[in-house]
């Protein structure tokens, strides 16, 4: 008994499947401008939020970022999309940005760079 199974976990070795590990980084660029065109003169935090491709309703993934960018790992396969606010100190929120999205393969893995804020872009603040 104990030969067979060993002869069965070294035929089975070679049928392993590896992890697919998929990651992406989503870069934005900081707003510069209030939507009446005044300069911004409040610190600016930033909102990831993730989910299906023109989802109005995506989950937020991360607040308070204080960089232009963020790694997320461990995205399934398929298609992920990505959205950004900015928040002003004083607790104002942005409209989302321009959504950025990656198609991942199902069995490879994949490494992604999504911007999703053309430079110069304008925040609009909502009260």
């Amino acid at each position: 008994m104990k030969k067979l199974i060993a002869l069965m976990l070294g035929f089975m070795a070679p049928f392993a499947v590896a992890q697919v590990v998929r990651t992406a980084t989503i870069t934005w660029t900081a707003p510069t401008q209030n939507v009446d065109g005044s300069t911004i003169t409040e610190a600016v935090t930033y909102n990831l939020y993730q989910g299906a491709q023109g989802s109005a309703t995506k989950p937020r993934v991360a607040t308070g970022l204080t960089a232009g960018s963020r790694v997320v790992s461990g995205l399934p396969a398929g298609t992920v999309c990505f959205e950004v606010t900015a928040v002003t100190a004083s607790g104002g929120e942005s409209a989302k940005s321009n959504e950025g999205c990656k198609t991942f393969p199902f069995s490879a893995p994949n490494t992604v760079t999504i911007t999703v804020l053309a430079a110069g872009a304008t925040y609009y603040f909502l009260n």
